[in-house]
């Protein structure tokens, strides 16, 4: 028995090390090194008024750190994370800590400035990386539209304001380099990543990806826009005897502009996930589903969504001049977006964020208000708050304060 705690304490351990070891070295880095090294510190206050136990509380978020290497020809960058849970997070009477890689890839820039990527990167789907400017971020992030990561090759390039991006990946990158240290409040392995995917252990998994990424920059009311399209299609292998595989077809059209200090995100998602028989097969857990939702999962926890829907995003912002103290780049925003589920009877889930950011030297300072309905981390519904959400209580506020030093 002890024997297994140490065994699966080894991959912590090691990407405890290898975390260590990137601290070190940035410490030891020359300015002139095409090698570069960064990490972050957060911590964050909260209250969620539907959760007693987590009203004006006080916590750690996480540590992050990551390279990026730029020679002119050779390219990479990588990053690994960790966080704690802490009893009132995890609802248990334990907490668990947990190591997660959020990207880790290799390339190279050609002389007309494309660029070929290998290994985990960002999906070139919507409006890229951020669909908004908060720290929940949007819907189409907890549906895996948003901030996505998998493993595979992507195609980079510019041709005057014509932007494309084309990626194949075979794999959604599982939880590579991830580990905990107590599983037994968390789902699954699967479950340890940085990004939302359809969840392995639940009976499906995402593999041979296309994704097609167009947009065109251009001028227009005195600002700067960009307008583009997105598409995406792959396997949706089952990994349970008991299910059939099917397909993963989603489309976006999504605009995005500045226009001196104010700022404008729209965009608007359709995905299917396409298969006969049930979405997913019994786990930890939930029970199956049936052909109107499956399991997605990141950071250690999963949820039930949507099979077919559409998310519609609005994102506006305004940018403060000047500074208050030793604070500055001050912005306000307003983040507001929705899941609109194609299943009959499922509820929406929508989620609207008001806030500001703002800085000192390291420091950057997000305050959020947020509220959600049927959406799994503002409000009290969970599980089946992307599926068919709650029958009654649906609706939740959250604020959040997220403080964070980066270097």
């Amino acid at each position: 028995m002890k024997f297994l705690k140490r065994a699966r304490s080894a991959p912590l351990a090691v990407a405890g090390a290898c975390l260590f070891m990137s601290a070190s070295a940035a410490v030891a880095q020359v300015a002139e090194s095409p090698l570069k090294f960064d990490g972050a510190v957060r911590i964050r206050a909260e209250h969620l008024d539907w959760n007693p136990d987590r009203k004006g509380t006080l916590e750690f978020d996480t540590i992050r750190l990551g390279y990026t290497y730029d020679d002119g020809r050779f390219i990479s960058s990588g990053r690994q994370r960790y966080y704690h849970y802490s009893t009132r997070q995890t609802g248990a009477d334990e907490g668990a800590s947990i190591l997660m890689n959020e990207y880790l890839w290799a390339g190279m820039r050609f002389q007309d400035k494309s660029e070929i990527r290998v290994g985990q990167d960002l999906v070139p789907f919507g409006l890229v990386r951020y669909a908004s400017h908060n720290f929940f971020e949007s819907m189409a992030y907890y549906a895996g539209f948003e901030d996505t990561f998998a493993l595979g090759v992507k195609y980079l390039r510019k041709d005057g304001g014509l932007s494309t991006m084309l990626g194949f990946f075979p794999s959604d990158g599982g939880h590579m380099l991830g580990a905990a240290d107590n599983m037994s409040v968390l789902d699954g392995y699967d479950s340890l990543r940085f990004s939302n995917h359809l969840m392995k252990t639940y009976g499906r998994e995402e593999r041979n990806t296309f994704v097609g990424r167009l947009a065109y920059d251009f001028e227009f009311g005195g600002g700067k826009s960009e307008f583009g399209v997105s598409a995406m299609t792959g396997q949706l292998a089952a990994t349970a005897s008991e299910l059939s595989s099917g397909r993963r077809n989603a489309q976006a059209i999504h605009y995005s502009g500045e226009f001196g200090n104010f700022g404008v995100k729209l965009q608007t998602i359709r995905y299917r996930n396409s298969f006969s028989g049930n979405g997913s097969v019994d786990g930890n857990w939930w029970s199956a589903c049936d052909n109107d939702c499956v399991i997605i999962g990141s950071y250690g926890f999963t949820n039930r969504m949507a099979a077919k829907g559409n998310i519609d995003v609005v994102s506006l912002s305004y940018k403060i001049p000047g500074s208050i103290g030793p604070f500055s780049n001050f912005r306000v925003y307003n983040d507001w977006s929705q899941l609109r589920k194609s299943a009959s009877g499922y509820s929406r889930s929508v989620q609207n964020v008001t806030g500001v950011e703002f800085g000192s030297g390291g420091w950057w300072i997000m305050l959020d208000y947020a509220y959600g309905k049927n959406q799994p981390y503002l409000s009290p519904v969970f599980g089946d708050a992307l599926a068919a959400g709650g029958s009654s209580n649906t609706s939740g506020r959250r604020f959040n304060a997220s403080i964070g030093y980066y270097f």
